[in-house]
């Protein structure tokens, strides 16, 4: 997700305070928004978050410490820094449980609001690492455990599946020509084995560090041939630009199935668009990394979805048509290259997938290959 603007909102139904408050911040250099009420502030702030809110304790219709309480509930990232008048021990205290971040006495010192308000910013940047870093501890715990559990899983069934094909093979070879009914339903059980057996694969793989294609290759050779093997793949008229390719870096050769799941999950989101689908897949080169970008217009991915997308076996394809492993295996792919994947999508909306890979390739991980694994 993009990064929250650091907007300072400025709160207080006295004008000449909001003014001189918001003016200190603004030649401080801090974007600035100001509201005169408690309603006023919500709505502003429900159309543009603020990284601090600087808001009076005495509020018309209600008061700082019940604003601090709704806004930290929106976003536990952004800092309150309360303003009043003969404020004392108990008041302090009780601002501080609501949510403020700092209690500032009037009249306040412009240098002493520019430092709280600094310090604010800084509250709010490591608060909101913190919370991605225990989001991405939680998932990784789990992967591990899904990981072990899926090792298990896959080796117990591989080998009686493999029976199977094998037995249901050699019947399909046995069988008269005449008997094309009987071989018809032994064709539709070998199909439904194959899917088995894709799965299984793809679930040691995942539960795996199998350090294979290690090779390198030029991004903008790898991201055209994976635009012209799955250009045909758009069926329903839906298209595939490549933006500014012209980026020559050499990558992994595993990334070739990462940037293959990208693109196939963006085909099969826009296909219901029909020739108003579009794919867009764009490089950018910025200061020690690159950027490849795969946005399209389709139906887009729920914010509750959107928090799931990179859980095992979780997909938003109707049964049949996706494991939910591709995109935890890109992820992976990405990671060990040194590199990250971001997710951005909003329902009927479309969706943007952003790689984030360093242009130091010589320090870079060996990672797995994967096979036919989609979204």
């Amino acid at each position: 997700m993009k990064e929250k603007a650091e907007t300072i909102l400025v709160v207080s139904h006295a004008a000449e305070e909001r003014d001189r408050l918001a003016t200190v911040l603004r030649q401080a250099g801090h974007a600035v928004r100001v509201a005169s009420t408690a309603a006023e502030a919500l709505d502003t702030y429900a159309r543009e978050s603020a990284a601090v809110v600087v808001a009076d304790r005495d509020l018309p219709g209600t008061d700082g410490r019940a604003l601090a309480n709704q806004l930290v509930a929106r976003d536990p990232d952004t800092s309150i820094v309360v303003v009043c008048s003969g404020v004392d021990v108990e008041d302090t205290v009780a601002l501080m449980k609501a949510g403020a971040f700092h209690v500032l006495q009037r009249p306040v010192p412009p240098e002493h609001l520019q430092v709280v308000v600094l310090k604010a910013l800084e509250h709010g940047r490591l608060s909101h690492t913190n919370r991605r870093l225990r989001s991405q501890l939680d998932i990784s715990e789990k992967l591990a455990m899904i990981g072990r559990l899926a090792s298990g899983v896959a080796h117990e069934l591989n080998n009686p599946l493999d029976g199977v094909r094998r037995y249901v093979r050699m019947t399909q070879e046995g069988l008269d020509a005449e008997k094309t009914e009987l071989s018809d339903y032994l064709g539709r059980a070998m199909s439904g084995l194959s899917r088995m057996t894709s799965i299984v694969r793809q679930l040691l793989t995942f539960s795996r560090n199998i350090v294979i294609e290690n090779e390198l290759e030029n991004l903008r050779t790898m991201l055209e041939e994976v635009v012209r093997t799955l250009a045909p793949s758009g069926s329903s008229g839906a298209s595939i630009e490549l933006e500014n390719p012209y980026v020559d870096i050499p990558v992994q050769r595993a990334l070739f199935q990462v940037f293959v799941n990208l693109i196939k999950n963006a085909l099969d989101a826009v296909e219901t668009l029909g020739p108003r689908g579009l794919v867009r897949v764009r490089v950018r080169r910025v200061a020690d990394h690159v950027e490849i970008e795969v946005e399209d217009n389709g139906v887009g991915v729920s914010q509750e979805d959107l928090r799931r997308v990179f859980e095992p076996f979780f997909t938003t394809k109707e049964v049949g048509r996706g494991t939910g492993l591709g995109l935890p295996i890109s992820a992976r792919i990405v990671e060990r290259c040194g590199g990250t994947i971001r997710f951005e999508s909003e329902k009927g909306k479309g969706t943007l997938v952003t790689v984030t890979l360093p242009l130091r390739v010589a320090a870079a991980a060996a990672v797995p290959a994967i096979q036919g694994t989609h979204r």
